[in-house]
């Protein structure tokens, strides 16, 4: 019975990370903007969590969800163990993924499982880039520049600082994955805390250089288009009026 639930949970983690997954390379298409984003924002928008419902829907609680089956997981793992259910040897097959594949790189040591993560992460983030890039690139136009009174490489200069953002917003997702060494997760899919600990710093230094490249892109225009003022509206203190540009 152990073993059966055991193998049931794996399976409903898989399909949450399908679908997590799925969710992060629809997002720079226009079925996405155009039908799935009003769905879920309409059915979202309740009076508990309000605008920020489908923010936690898509980043926060497939992590969470995954994070709890974990624990359940390895409770049942435990209990076989303890009991000598035919799921001590087959409780932890994610386990065997946590062979060494590179042993000597700027990474150091790196498992079958971490190279995994690190292919489909890379391909997730060159594929937003180009997807974003020419979705909203392929719109700029001399008419439409001259409609935002902008020159074109003003309106390319502002998409740059969009995308930027937007892509910075995927890593600052996936920096909240838990790497302390009671992660559930990580030990779900045989990884260590001292493993994903590098990945997470780096992970935070990709979210930094973003983050501060989009606000300055993003200052740059404004003060290229005479719309400075527009910092202010950043600070809480701009709608009280305390300081004035």
């Amino acid at each position: 019975m152990s073993w059966n639930i055991q193998q049931a949970i794996k399976l409903l983690v898989l399909l949450i990370l399908v679908g997590y997954f799925m969710i992060l390379i629809m997002m720079p298409t226009t079925i996405f903007y155009m039908h799935w984003k009003p769905y879920i924002y309409a059915k979202l928008n309740s009076i508990y969590f309000g605008r920020q419902g489908s923010d936690i829907l898509i980043y926060t609680f497939p992590v969470l969800f995954i994070a709890t089956l974990g624990c359940i997981f390895l409770h049942l793992v435990k209990y076989a163990n303890a009991h000598d259910e035919r799921g001590t040897s087959k409780g932890t097959r994610f386990a065997s993924w946590s062979r060494p594949a590179i042993t000597k790189g700027p990474l150091g040591i790196v498992s079958w499982t971490e190279l995994c993560f690190l292919f489909m992460f890379a391909a997730l983030l060159i594929w937003t880039i180009s997807s974003y890039t020419h979705g909203l690139f392929k719109r700029i136009t001399r008419q439409s520049a001259a409609m935002m009174g902008v020159e074109i490489w003003q309106a390319k200069l502002e998409r740059l600082a969009l995308i930027l953002g937007l892509v910075g917003n995927i890593c600052l997702a996936f920096l909240f994955f838990p790497v302390t060494r009671g992660s559930s997760i990580l030990r779900l899919f045989g990884l260590t805390s001292e493993s994903s600990v590098k990945y997470h710093i780096w992970l935070g230094h990709a979210v930094m250089a973003l983050f501060t490249a989009h606000g300055l892109c993003f200052i740059f225009f404004w003060a290229n288009t005479h719309q400075l003022s527009k910092v202010c509206q950043l600070f809480p203190w701009y709608e009280n009026k305390a300081i004035h540009w």
